[in-house]
């Protein structure tokens, strides 16, 4: 199967195949043969597993928590900290979350052969709900017909308690916190500040549309697993790919096409110049929370960041 017919087969939600405007169709076919798609999934992987080990060895974590969703990106992360020597806690947390979804989580911890723990935190999310309601009366209101902005903020409390439990459990076990998420997902905003970022994020480089699917399935990750509807576990939306606006894949290809200076054409359809608007806003308004915190200059030692820095290095060869 060539590397296209593969991309597009990730791709494809509940066995129906994926088409491409023409346009975003020539893009990736560029991005084939720029290797900016590579098929050098090996080197992915080993890597990334050997600079997990050398995080290990240098900061003396061995145990790696992680919160398993059911998805892909998080069953691939607890692959790659179990291969690079960690012992490795997968974490259910569900909050009002999709049986299915619970179980494909748990699914992946037995695959794995990691240790699986869960937490079930639906009656402290509507206590914490509850106690915000007179700051935000909306909140409680657990019927689903809720406003957006509603959901998304009820989301964001999910989010922030599972990440809650996340750390104290990796108090209690001596460990870290593992970031799942990907790069599709970072350039995009997909993510919950302080509720999606640990301490270590091995994919976050990887894209969703191929890297993360591609080397998922190198690792041996069920396919059950791999090909189901990504989805945020926090009730907002239909899955990710409609609160987006667009597919995964089509994301990726005005994505990587921006960075690469590859915007040629996009003016010959409207569906590339819809999906080229909507990375440029999705990007642009993500800033912030790329850039989080905002670390202000010293008004008088501007350098002081900069010297710490140095000491953190002084310290880590010693």
């Amino acid at each position: 199967m060539s590397l296209k017919a593969k991309i597009l087969e990730f791709n494809a939600r509940g066995g129906t195949p994926i088409e491409l405007d023409k346009v975003l169709d020539g893009l990736l076919d560029q991005l084939i043969h720029k290797k900016v798609y590579d098929e050098n999934l090996m080197a992915l992987r080993d890597q990334t597993c050997d600079k997990l080990n050398i995080y290990r060895k240098d900061s003396g974590r061995n145990n790696a928590i992680i919160g398993m969703s059911g998805g892909i990106d998080s069953a691939l992360t607890a692959s790659m900290f179990r291969d690079a020597g960690y012992t490795v806690f997968g974490v259910t947390l569900p909050i009002e979350q999709h049986q299915d979804e619970t179980m494909r989580g748990v699914e992946a911890c037995e695959h794995l052969g990691i240790n699986h723990l869960q937490v079930d935190l639906t009656e402290q999310f509507k206590i914490m709900c509850r106690a915000l309601s007179h700051l935000d009366a909306n909140l409680p209101a657990f019927e689903r017909d809720e406003t957006k902005d509603t959901l998304v903020r009820r989301g964001n409390i999910k989010a922030r308690l599972r990440m809650l439990t996340l750390y104290n459990l990796a108090s209690l076990h001596k460990g870290l916190v593992a970031s799942t998420d990907n790069f599709s997902e970072l350039a995009a905003g997909f993510w919950t500040l302080h509720g999606d970022v640990g301490d270590v994020a091995p994919i976050q480089s990887f894209t969703k549309s191929w890297e993360v699917p591609a080397v998922a399935e190198y690792q041996g990750i069920p396919e059950s697993i791999i090909l189901a509807n990504p989805t945020d576990g926090l009730g907002i939306g239909n899955g990710d790919e409609s609160q987006i606006g667009c597919s995964y894949l089509e994301f990726d290809i005005a994505l990587l096409s921006e960075l690469f200076d590859m915007r040629e054409h996009i003016e010959d359809s409207q569906r590339a110049k819809e999906v080229f608007n909507i990375v440029d806003s999705r990007v642009g308004s993500a800033t912030y929370k790329r850039n989080n915190p905002s670390n202000l200059n010293h008004p008088t030692q501007p350098n002081r960041y900069d010297l710490l820095g140095k000491l953190d290095n002084k310290l880590l060869r010693r």
